[in-house]
């Protein structure tokens, strides 16, 4: 009798070893915070997902060097002067020359967050974010997915298990549009389906231009074209400078439900 009971602890043992085994990677293990639980969630939120401690290109595409990505960046920021005219022809020649004067450190301090443009003390080799945000979308089973802008992919929208497994270890904030109805924020991801397909495209500068979509574009068009709703109180969409997740997660208008930390400290 004895022997059978060590059998059964033995079998039990290994049972729940290999149910942790392909769980994956524990919230006690990781040192970070669990996934967002769906239950919390309401179409018309937002989520900021955050790789903890590591550089991601900013264009938040496939990991490169920091060299790369500067690189890259350089020939965009001269493509988009050289055909400013198509891209952007309320540029005014001043804008278009701060842009040609613009470098890639200064672009990466005023997007993050992280310093002040100019700053000698800015260090490109240290770790930081540039951000992403997405939009969820409960379908009326009571599913949870995500409207997002993606680099390599454009517009896309899927479940958010998927989109959860994948961005598995990383660090996770929750905002929600304040002082709005249910039914208001809902049309947000309504407005959002519309552009699934579009491309993704960095360089355009109007936020009222659905034609192409970086991240956090998306977000701040469907809210304005579904509610009028300027969501930093700026009602001129023709900026000059892009809008950033880190911008859109401290609007005064966003209430945080989930608040890992500062942004771009984690």
């Amino acid at each position: 009798m004895q022997d059978r009971r060590d059998c059964l602890r033995l079998v039990g043992t290994a049972f729940t070893l290999a149910l942790l085994a392909r769980s994956g990677p524990t919230h006690a293990a990781t040192g970070q915070p669990p996934m967002p639980d769906p239950k919390q969630f309401q179409s018309g939120d937002f989520l900021w997902p955050k790789k903890p401690g590591v550089f991601v290109p900013y264009d938040a595409g496939p990991p490169r060097p920091v060299d790369a990505d500067k690189a890259k960046w350089y020939e965009e920021r001269d493509r988009f002067i050289a055909n400013v005219a198509t891209k952007a022809p309320y540029f005014t020649p001043a804008q278009i020359e701060r842009m040609r004067k613009l470098t890639y450190e200064e672009f990466r301090a005023q997007y993050t967050g992280t310093r002040k443009p100019g700053n000698a003390t800015y260090s490109v080799g240290s770790p930081f974010y540039v951000g992403h945000v997405a939009i969820i979308d409960v379908d009326q089973a009571g599913a949870p997915w995500i409207i997002e802008a993606l680099w390599g992919k454009g517009v896309v929208r899927r479940p958010y298990s998927d989109w959860a497994t994948e961005r598995a270890g990383e660090v996770v904030w929750l905002g929600r549009l304040a002082k709005l109805s249910a039914a208001d924020r809902v049309r947000i991801p309504d407005q959002a389906r519309k552009y699934v397909g579009r491309p993704y495209d960095f360089w355009n500068f109007d936020l009222n231009d659905d034609a192409g979509f970086y991240c956090s574009k998306l977000a701040w068009m469907a809210t304005f074209r579904s509610l009028n709703i300027a969501v930093d109180d700026d009602p001129n969409p023709k900026r000059v400078f892009w809008f950033s997740p880190k911008q859109f997660l401290y609007v005064a208008r966003m209430a945080r439900l989930i608040d890992p930390g500062p942004y771009g400290r984690r």
